[in-house]
């Protein structure tokens, strides 16, 4: 028989268990912030030294314009900034940061999937999609057929 006591035991070690865990994981975080820091550092230092272009801000603020948004919508905004184009496992990452796709293990698929079905996409290479330019052949385009 289980009584008041036991189970007021056994939480009051169970929550002990787990403070320790938060802690461990904020050491963890800790860790990695700086790491993070010392990388941008050195990156910055090294654009500076010699002359190089930073994309980040650029990156960061598209993953911002597109939270929010579906993937169709979001895929249309990240082509019209990169000429037209977009590539699978460079847009995974911009969604994956945004929330447009949650889950790790299938985004790829899921991409390519939204892409495959879109009216403004076609593909030109293995991972790689082009934006349709042609608004009448936007409206012609149909779903593949499945055999």
């Amino acid at each position: 028989m289980v009584t008041q006591d036991s189970t007021q035991t056994g939480l009051v070690n169970l929550l002990a268990d787990l403070r320790g865990q938060e802690r461990k994981c904020k050491s963890i975080l800790e860790d990695i912030t700086h790491k993070i820091d010392a990388v941008q550092v050195a990156l910055a230092l090294l654009r500076e030294k010699y002359g190089l272009a930073s994309e980040e801000p650029e990156r960061e603020s598209l993953v911002a314009a597109i939270h929010g948004k579906s993937q169709p919508d979001a895929l249309i905004m990240i082509a019209k900034v990169h000429n037209g184009r977009v590539k699978v496992t460079e847009v995974k990452r911009m969604l994956l940061e945004a929330g447009v796709i949650t889950n790790t293990k299938t985004a790829y698929q899921q991409i390519t999937s939204t892409l495959v079905r879109s009216k403004h996409f076609e593909k030109v290479a293995p991972g790689e999609y082009s934006l349709v330019q042609d608004e009448a052949k936007v409206g012609q385009r149909s779903l593949p057929h499945l055999t």
